[in-house]
C-alpha cells in the first residue's frame, strides 16, 4: 500500500476539506476544527495520557517534562493518527507526501512559561509553497487566555524567515500573534513553519493537550523517529502503519 492508497483509505479525499479551509492553510498557515473527538474519546486520551505520564514520571520533578511517541506506549492515543479531516489538512500542506513522527505530550502545568515564537523544523526556509512539516494540536481541555493557550502569527509561514533570526525577542508578544482558544475536542493543524509557541499558564491546573506531527517523506532535515513499536504495528490498520516510514521497530530509549 503507497500513502495516496492509505490515505484514501482512511478517508481522505479531494472534498475532505473545503476550498475555503484549504485557502486558510495557505493564507493564514493554520486551521481550527472543532468538535473533532468527542466527550467519550476525550475521556479515553485523557486516561491513556495520565497512565504513560505516571509511569515516567512526565511533568514531575526529576522527570521528562515530555512524553515522545505515546502511540508506541499505549492505544489510547490511535485517534490521533485517523481522524480523516485532520489528516487531510496535514496532507494538503504536505502535498501528500506525510511521514508521521506519531503522538507527543507535555503538561503544561500552573505557572508553565511562554514559549519563544519558533518554527517546528530544522532546515531551510520553504520555497515555492514547498512545505516540509505540518503539526496537529489536540486540545483535552478548553484552551483559554489564562492556561496558556498556544499564539500563532498569522502567515508568518509565509516570511520566509524563523523568528529566531527575526525578531529582537521572540518571547515578548508579537503584534500579530492571535490565541488558539477553543473548547476540549478540538484540533488545530498547522503549518509548522508558522510562527507559533506557548504562552504563560496563569491558571491553576494544567493544560493538556497532545501533538501529532508530520513531515515531507523525503525531508533530509528532520531525524526523529518515524517508527512503530512491534505493538502497534500490530494493532493498527495497515494504512496506518503506511504513515509510518521507519523498517526498524520502535523500542523505548534505555534509562
Amino acid at each position: 500500500m503507497n500513502i495516496p492508497e492509505a490515505l484514501n483509505a482512511l478517508g481522505v479525499r479531494d472534498d475532505t476539506l473545503t476550498a475555503q479551509e484549504k485557502a486558510q492553510l495557505d493564507t493564514v498557515g493554520y486551521l481550527p476544527m472543532p468538535r473533532t473527538l468527542s466527550a467519550a474519546e476525550i475521556a479515553g486520551i485523557r486516561a491513556a495520557m495520565q497512565g504513560v505520564y505516571a509511569k515516567e514520571k512526565t511533568g514531575l520533578e526529576g522527570g521528562p517534562v515530555e512524553s515522545s511517541y505515546m502511540q508506541n506506549k499505549a492505544p489510547g492515543f490511535d485517534l490521533c493518527l485517523q481522524k480523516p479531516r485532520v489528516l487531510a489538512a496535514i496532507a494538503y500542506v504536505l502535498d501528500g507526501h506525510v511521514k508521521s513522527f506519531g503522538v507527543h505530550g507535555r503538561p503544561h502545568p500552573p505557572g508553565g512559561e511562554r514559549q519563544n515564537l519558533h518554527v517546528d523544523y530544522n532546515g531551510p526556509a520553504p520555497t515555492e509553497s514547498c512545505y516540509a512539516v505540518a503539526n496537529s494540536l489536540w486540545m483535552l481541555v478548553d484552551f483559554t487566555e489564562k492556561n496558556g493557550a498556544t499564539r500563532v502569527v498569522p502567515g508568518s509561514h509565509l516570511s520566509g524567515e524563523n523568528p529566531q533570526d527575526a525578531l529582537d525577542d521572540p518571547t515578548a508578544p508579537h503584534p500579530d500573534e492571535v490565541l488558539l482558544l477553543g473548547s476540549a475536542g478540538t484540533v488545530v493543524v498547522w503549518n509548522s513553519h508558522l510562527w507559533h509557541g506557548t504562552t504563560a499558564n496563569h491558571s491553576k491546573h494544567s493544560r493538556h493537550s497532545l501533538t501529532s506531527f508530520f513531515c515531507r517523506r523525503d525531508d533530509p532535515h528532520m531525524v526523529f523517529s518515524s517508527a512503530l513499536s512491534i505493538e502497534a504495528a500490530e494493532r493498527l490498520s495497515e494504512q496506518v502503519r503506511c504513515l509510518f516510514a521507519d523498517d526498524t521497530p520502535w523500542t523505548p530509549p534505555k534509562e
